[in-house]
C-alpha cells in the first residue's frame, strides 16, 4: 500500500490496522480448522485401535492354524501378545495407545486351537459386553469362533 506524506513521499509497506486485521482473520481460520479437526483425529484413533484389536485376534488364529499349536492373546497393560501356549513364546506384539482400554482384567483374553479356531470356553469368559474404550468413548466387540471382530454399530 502507498501512501503520500504531506511532503508527497510515497511510502510503502502496511500499517498496523492491516497488519491486525490479517492476524484476527488467520487467528479465526486456524481455530475453525483445529476445531473441525479433532472429531476426525479422535475417529482415527479409535478406527486404528479397532483395526489393532482385530489384528490381533486374526493373528491370533493364523498363528494357531499356521504352526499348528493353541496359541493365547494375551492382555499386559497396553500390550496385547499372541503367545505359544506351549511355551509362552511371544509370536507378535500389538502396542494398545495409552488412551484405548478394555472391560477386562491382564491376562489371557482369547485361546486359539488348531486349524484356527476361537476356543468357545474363551469367547464364554469375555465380558458381555466386551468393550474397547478410545477417548472415553466406549465401542461393543463382537468376536466369532473363527476370529473374526466386528464392532456393534459401525457403519
Amino acid at each position: 500500500m502507498a501512501n503520500l506524506s504531506s511532503a508527497g513521499v510515497r511510502r510503502h509497506g502496511f500499517t498496523l490496522l492491516e497488519l491486525l486485521v490479517v492476524m484476527a482473520i488467520l487467528a479465526i481460520v486456524v481455530g475453525l480448522v483445529v476445531m473441525n479437526g479433532r472429531p476426525i483425529v479422535q475417529g482415527q484413533a479409535q478406527q486404528a485401535a479397532i483395526r489393532t484389536m482385530q489384528q490381533s485376534v486374526w493373528q491370533g488364529a493364523t498363528m494357531a492354524a499356521s504352526r499348528g499349536v493353541t496359541t493365547n492373546l494375551v492382555l499386559e497393560g497396553n500390550e496385547l501378545e499372541v503367545r505359544n501356549s506351549n511355551t509362552n513364546e511371544v509370536i507378535r506384539r500389538f502396542e494398545l495407545p495409552d488412551d484405548v482400554t478394555l472391560n477386562i482384567a491382564d491376562g489371557t483374553i482369547l485361546v486359539f486351537t488348531p486349524p484356527g479356531k476361537v476356543l468357545a470356553s474363551s469367547l464364554n469368559d469375555l465380558p458381555d459386553p466386551f468393550q474397547i474404550t478410545v477417548n472415553g468413548e466406549a465401542r461393543t466387540l463382537e468376536i466369532s469362533l473363527i476370529g473374526e471382530v466386528r464392532v456393534e454399530g459401525a457403519n
